[in-house]
């Protein structure tokens, strides 16, 4: 039986959508199966082109598989130029969890996760994948006892492998780390945990010892889950574990090396049964000791930090998770902190089309780019008859905006993706104070919080004009009198980005 620990998601029926580039956003249908997909990771190409992994549920033979690990690449035009799925015949075959992967020597990547048969038990997995997204070998782990899942992946310095996840093997789940060699035999495998239910999601290398880092849950008493770390030498044998947490429930500690060798690990802090707040700690590679944690936002059911990573070395963190806001509507989220964890934005985000408004979304991963903004991968919730459950890709710039300028919006909370034709700006480019029209095509049924309203910054993105708009289709003029210059207009409510435009005054 497949193990979760986190959130299982309907998948559901739908149609192929390309979405309206604004920065980068797209919602994708793979091979327009109207099945579910389910993006999990992210990685940025030499080209500067996209691969996003997602597990995918298809049917194959008049055989429905639960999942094939599959992939699409996106070019600098925001186009699809290809789309992969692997098929293992009788076995369904999963990606691991949030950035389940990562770049190895050669080019490519490695993937961590396992493989499924009914009748038969999970098998933890290694996925060879080159840069057009496409599996060109795997190895399955055939080892003792039950399920045995694998969740993230890494290459080691003498060109093998690690791979970590949970297993049954011992009559509960506990967690496992595996090492392989170069062609993925394997070397050594232990296990760790108590004698309740315990995860590691993910693995990194300490490189001053040789030896890991893994983080993940403990389950310290049959009700209370802690974040859980630990340092392992060369051959797998604990050199100290660390767990932590709040008395209610921690789902998990997504932990990476930093350039300075210590751990950054991503979690969420319990401040109620059913509610937590999104966190950051990091760690002393010598003992774990927490160097310094910090909690963000208010609390919520669907708070949590997934992924975490410095942006460049010793520099800025940046962070994806979810954020489930009251009314049970989930938005994906970015965090930006200084390298000590003070937070200096965190943008949400939720899809929005010409066919729809306001829909959830969640993020599961996120890399930055070299135009110094990020790439982010998740899920496009499915909308019943309007599409299936669809990759949802979102770039944004260094603040986290869709339109360059959107943090100087007051009250700003989150941003809706895709609505950038519901505003039209012409004539564009205008002469100097000439007259600028503003019209406004919103989807039917859109619901304002609060007064539309139009914010204008330059260049720089400094704030020069605001003015209030009324939500119909008749044009109104732009008050403001600009200058010769290249400006960004913000169709925004009280406390939501909604939709964007350049201007260029000549």
């Amino acid at each position: 039986m497949r193990l979760f620990f986190w959130i299982q998601l309907a998948l559901c029926g739908g149609l192929h959508v390309q979405a309206t580039a604004q920065s980068f956003n797209l919602r994708y249908d793979l091979f327009t199966e109207g099945q579910g997909e389910f993006g999990l990771g992210v990685e940025v190409l030499d080209s500067n082109k996209v691969l996003a992994f997602l597990n995918r549920g298809y049917v194959l033979d008049s055989l429905f598989y639960s999942s094939g690990l599959s992939s699409i690449v996106i070019d600098q035009g925001h186009q699809i130029t290809n789309e992969f799925r692997l098929h293992i015949p009788e076995r369904a075959n999963y990606i691991g969890w949030s950035n389940a992967g990562g770049p190895i020597s050669d080019g490519g990547y490695i993937v961590g996760g396992s493989t499924f048969a009914t009748g038969d038990t999970n098998r933890a997995v290694l996925f060879w994948v080159d840069q057009t997204g496409s599996v060109i070998d795997y190895r399955e782990f055939d080892l003792p006892g039950q399920s045995w899942i694998g969740r993230q992946a890494k290459q080691t310095p003498d060109g093998g492998f690690v791979l970590c996840g949970e297993t049954s093997t011992v009559g509960f789940v506990d967690a496992f780390v595996l090492k392989t060699d170069s062609i993925g035999t394997v070397e050594w495998v232990k296990t760790y945990g108590g004698p309740y239910t315990d995860y590691t999601t993910s693995v990194d290398l300490d490189p001053l010892t040789g030896g890991y880092f893994t983080g993940g849950n403990y389950r310290a008493t049959s009700s209370n889950r802690q974040i859980w770390v630990q340092a392992l030498n060369d051959t797998g044998a604990v050199v100290w574990s660390t767990v932590w947490g709040s008395d209610f429930v921690d789902l998990q500690a997504h932990i990476t090396t930093l350039a300075d060798g210590n751990i950054l690990a991503a979690s969420n802090w319990g401040t109620a049964v059913d509610n937590s707040v999104k966190y950051l700690a990091k760690l002393d590679r010598t003992d774990g000791t927490i160097i310094w944690s910090n909690t963000y936002g208010t609390q919520c059911q669907g708070c949590v930090l997934l992924v975490a990573q410095e942006i460049d070395p010793g520099g800025d963190l940046i962070a994806v998770g979810h954020t489930l806001v009251p009314g049970n509507s989930y938005f994906g989220s970015l965090l930006r902190t200084t390298s000590e964890g003070d937070s200096l934005w965190m943008r949400n985000y939720q899809y929005s089309d010409d066919s729809v408004s306001n829909k959830p979304g969640l993020l599961y991963d996120v890399q930055p780019t070299p135009d110094g903004g990020f790439i982010a991968v998740g899920v496009a919730l499915a909308v019943s008859g309007v599409y299936s459950q669809d990759v949802w890709v979102i770039k944004t710039d260094s603040m986290g905006c869709i339109e360059p300028g959107c943090d100087v919006i007051t009250g700003m909370q989150s941003q809706l993706t895709n609505l950038k034709d519901a505003l039209r700006v012409w004539p564009n480019p205008v002469q100097a104070a000439g007259a600028v029209q503003i019209e406004l095509q919103l989807p039917e049924g859109f619901k304002a919080d609060g007064p539309l309203q139009l914010t204008v910054t330059n260049g720089l993105g400094q704030l020069v004009h605001r003015q209030q708009l009324a939500q119909y289709v008749r044009p109104e003029v732009l008050e403001g009198q600009l200058s010769t210059g290249l400006y960004h207009l913000h169709l925004h409510d009280n406390t939501r980005w909604i939709a964007g435009a350049k201007l260029v005054v000549e």
